[in-house]
């Protein structure tokens, strides 16, 4: 029984792991969309999807905090707006993986000093 339960969360664990890098740009719109209409009627907002571009946003951020010179003080939502206002500029690039848009999008907003002095 214990064998079986090893084997079961382990696939769940590997099916999992690998869904994370399977997210597309084109998974990130959705969610991007219901932020930005948000802000001027939060009452018919979807919130799971508001929450989801949120979250996956900040922890591209978090993960990547190296490959970029964020000022001190933004704020989630300025980070998420970076990033919508990339998609929405780069229709075309949708189809990449989601983690690489949301890195592309700050490393150009905030290059990186080593970036900067290339």
């Amino acid at each position: 029984m214990k064998r079986l339960l090893g084997i079961v969360l382990f696939t769940v664990f590997v099916f999992s792991f690998h869904s994370a890098f399977a997210i597309s740009g084109n998974d990130l719109i959705p969610g991007m969309r219901v932020y930005l209409k948000s802000e001027t009627d939060y009452t018919k907002a979807d919130f799971l999807l508001v929450g989801n571009y949120l979250g996956y946003v900040q922890g591209v951020v978090e993960a990547t905090a190296s490959d970029y010179s964020l000022p001190k003080d933004i704020t989630a939502d300025q980070m998420c707006r970076i990033v919508a206002k990339f998609l929405e500029k780069h229709p075309e690039r949708w189809n990449e993986p989601a983690h690489n848009l949301v890195r592309n999008a700050l490393r150009e907003a905030f290059p990186s000093y080593i970036l900067r002095n290339r």
